[in-house]
């Protein structure tokens, strides 16, 4: 009897035990599942929303830089070369374009700036005009008009004094088509029908409605072109020296040096001469004193 109340009192006591095994076996288990959800660090969440940050302040401006003081002593002006005088400057025209071949072709190809009167009707006008716009020369209409010594014809298209004024605006507007591009005119000739103011005025009226300029050759010192020209409100110049009276290349040289002087004088000379050899021979001699000594300009520079 005592061998079992001894055997069921053991058989109690591991019963017993393992039930408090068990219990603690849970509370284990309950703890560590709380640890891991509440108490885990990163797994809490904040009973309160979170406080915004300031936001964040931009750094100041740092203060201007104070000017430099002005320096004691003021700094040297530099001085500035001079520039050179401005050489006066100097057209020439060469008349009777159109009537040679060689010779004008030599002209036009000189490395000058010449300016190129062409007369009318010439056999070699076109040609010769077409190169001398090439190289972009001024080009002008060699306009015929009648000589007081009735021996001088002055050629084709010429105006004569006893025309009426529409015979006079019906020529000019001839002879202007067989120039094209041509800027202006000067006489060819014409010591009688510049000194005519009838002729004249009916002249320069066409050529004021043309807008082409006027450049009296001055054949006769009782030319009125150039006077009545400028009180007609048209641009115009008169001849200065004409360069190639004498066919001597040493005389043509002379009246260069002589135009020269005159435009040093003046600011600005107008010299003529022709497609002569002298004449062509002496601009070649004088052409780099020309390119230095000189502003050599088309006519159209000298206008008033």
């Amino acid at each position: 009897m005592a061998r079992k109340k001894a055997a069921r009192k053991k058989k109690g006591q591991k019963r017993l035990l393992l039930w408090f095994s068990l219990v603690l076996l849970l509370l284990c288990t309950i703890a560590a599942t709380a640890y891991l959800v509440f108490l885990r660090p990163g797994t809490l969440k904040p009973l309160s929303p979170p406080i915004a940050s300031a936001p964040k302040k931009k750094p100041a401006p740092l203060p201007a830089k104070p000017a430099s003081p002005p320096p004691l002593v003021a700094p040297l002006a530099v001085k500035k070369t001079p520039e050179p005088a401005q050489l006066p400057m100097i057209s020439i025209i060469i008349d009777d374009m159109g009537f040679q071949d060689k010779i004008c072709a030599d002209l036009i190809a000189l490395d000058l700036n010449l300016s190129f009167a062409f007369l009318p009707f010439g056999p070699h006008t076109a040609t010769q005009l077409t190169e001398a716009r090439r190289k972009n020369r001024d080009i002008l209409l060699h306009l015929p008009m009648q000589a007081q010594d009735s021996k001088w014809t002055p050629g084709p298209g010429a105006l004569l004094t006893s025309m009426s004024s529409r015979e006079i605006q019906a020529t000019l507007a001839r002879d202007i088509a067989a120039v094209p591009h041509a800027m202006g005119v000067n006489n060819h000739m014409g010591s009688s029908f510049t000194e005519n103011r009838a002729a004249m005025q009916s002249f320069l009226a066409g050529l004021k409605e043309h807008n082409l300029f006027f450049l009296d050759s001055l054949t006769s010192a009782r030319s009125v072109g150039f006077p009545m020209a400028k009180e007609m409100g048209l641009r115009t110049a008169q001849r200065d020296i004409f360069l190639d009276n004498s066919q001597d290349p040493q005389q043509v040289v002379k009246q260069l040096d002589a135009l020269i002087s005159l435009a040093r004088k003046r600011g600005s000379a107008i010299g003529i001469g022709h497609p002569h050899q002298a004449t062509l021979d002496a601009l070649k001699r004088y052409q780099k004193q020309l390119q230095d000594r000189i502003q050599l300009v088309g006519i159209s520079r000298l206008l008033k």
